[in-house]
């Protein structure tokens, strides 16, 4: 009997398919992508978390003075990245620093104090914390 040959023909298993490259490349870059997204809406975040955090401390060491009559001393320091009053402290978050000189300022009853504009960075974004001399206001600001 007569058998037909077949041919054996090998696949090229060496190196890889353009499809195959391709789809790597195309993991890297949306992994890539979303890492850094996910980056700056941290910074972004833990910025605003800061601010928050010490326009509430500042309120409260001018409510704290009007309150008991008494004047309430708030400490920044920029070396230890914190500000501190008798009642409560904050120590900035992780990146974030600031680009004010350290200060210790008063609050007194009535509301003035030697003012404080706090500037604090993350990355690229940039908030300032204001405290004003004469009324006590405190401004958020970009």
């Amino acid at each position: 009997m007569w058998k037909a040959r077949r041919s054996k023909r090998r696949r090229s298993t060496r190196g890889f398919a353009m499809v195959e490259v391709l789809v790597t490349v195309a993991i890297v870059i949306l992994v890539g992508t979303v890492a850094i997204f996910a980056l700056g809406r941290s910074d972004r975040a833990q910025l605003q978390n800061d601010v928050a955090e010490i326009a509430l401390i500042l309120q409260q060491a001018r409510l704290q003075a009007a309150e008991t009559g008494q004047p309430v001393e708030v400490q920044y320091s920029r070396e230890d990245r914190s500000l501190a009053t008798p009642t409560a402290s904050y120590e900035f978050g992780r990146g974030v620093t600031s680009t004010t000189e350290s200060a210790r300022i008063v609050i007194r009853p009535s509301g003035e104090s030697e003012g404080l504009d706090l500037v604090l960075v993350a990355g690229d974004f940039t908030r300032s914390v204001a405290l004003d001399w004469l009324t006590g206001q405190i401004r958020i600001a970009r």
